[in-house]
């Protein structure tokens, strides 16, 4: 599984490039973003305070983060303002299971209920590893996992906001080395 602060990451995108438009009416408007992106790992509290785990996981699926998705989008409609755009909710939404299936390491359910969980051969994002503060990979892999994560979520919020593409170039070639670098350390793990 990718890490909490990796998923939140990936809601506030979905809010920084949605608010480039000038939908969301204001600054409250990214806690759904980061909400959606988050709320699959909720089931861990099942775990946690009944001790049941729940198999596949149907939190991770197209269909949780599409129903998801609608339900943020109803619940944050105001008559005096603009709703939300449900493509950006549903962008928050599906991020969590597609960065869970860029781990790796687990089949992910995103065709739950009508096909099997999928997987990829490869994680090219580091495991979160185990929720302990002191372990040290946990550290480890958060730090690598926001170097591949952050330079194209920041790619993405410049692209959907005004600017000069000379400035987005240059920004573009100083980061990709340090981008690659991460990625190559984070494949570097999957071995």
């Amino acid at each position: 599984m990718s890490s909490i602060a990796g998923h939140a990451a990936a809601g506030i995108t979905a809010y920084l490039c949605c608010n480039r438009w000038a939908c969301a009416p204001s600054h409250w408007a990214v806690v759904p973003f980061a909400f959606l992106a988050v709320c699959p790992d909720l089931d861990y509290l099942a775990v946690w305070l009944l001790g049941y785990a729940a198999s596949p996981r149907v939190t991770h699926s197209l269909l949780f983060a599409l129903a998801a998705s609608l339900l943020v989008h109803r619940l944050t409609r105001r008559p005096t303002s603009a709703r939300l755009p449900i493509a950006w909710l549903l962008a928050a939404g599906l991020s969590h299971p597609l960065m869970d299936l860029l781990v790796g390491a687990h089949p992910v359910p995103l065709l739950w209920p009508i096909g099997a969980e999928v997987a990829v051969p490869v994680g090219l994002l580091p495991s979160a590893g185990a929720l302990q503060p002191g372990n040290y990979y946990l550290w480890r892999n958060l730090v690598i996992e926001l170097g591949v994560l952050l330079p194209p979520l920041a790619l993405l919020v410049a692209l959907a906001r005004p600017g000069t593409p000379r400035r987005l170039t240059w920004w573009v070639l100083c980061t990709a080395p340090f981008w690659a670098a991460f990625l190559a350390v984070s494949l570097a793990l999957a071995r």
